[in-house]
């Protein structure tokens, strides 16, 4: 909540609770956490869990006509699983993405020129007297 306050989102919700066996309405676990929204209420439901497809019967009475929902999965077997589960719903405009993070190392590369080599060699010259 603090972090939706300092980025200024001011119709942002945030629970924790568990939407495979409870999904999004209000209950009894969630009783003092605030407004809960509506059925048909929601523009967007991101999802990271183990198993989002166990929480899409949930996830679609919630979401408004048009609404878009956003899966986080590290495993291609969840995205498969997810994308089936979608398209049986009857979602529509699948998209998957893959979001990759790399480490690059950098590294200096000094390359001497000849003008370099002069130098060095006309000042070892020099020391030598």
């Amino acid at each position: 909540k603090e972090l939706f306050a300092k980025l200024k989102i001011n119709q942002a919700t945030c629970f924790w609770r568990d939407v495979y066996a409870n999904g999004f309405l209000k209950g009894e676990d969630v009783e003092n956490q605030g407004e809960f929204p509506q059925e048909n209420s929601i523009d967007a439901i991101f999802l990271d869990l183990p198993q989002p497809w166990l929480a899409l019967d949930h996830s679609k009475k919630m979401i408004k006509k048009g609404g878009r929902i956003c899966c986080f999965s590290p495993c291609i077997e969840q995205v498969q699983k997810t994308a089936l589960e979608l398209k049986q719903q009857g979602w529509k405009n699948l998209e998957t993405l893959e979001c990759l993070k790399r480490h690059f190392e950098r590294r200096v590369k000094q390359e001497q020129s000849l003008f370099d080599d002069v130098q060095k060699k006309v000042c070892t010259e020099q020391n030598k007297r």
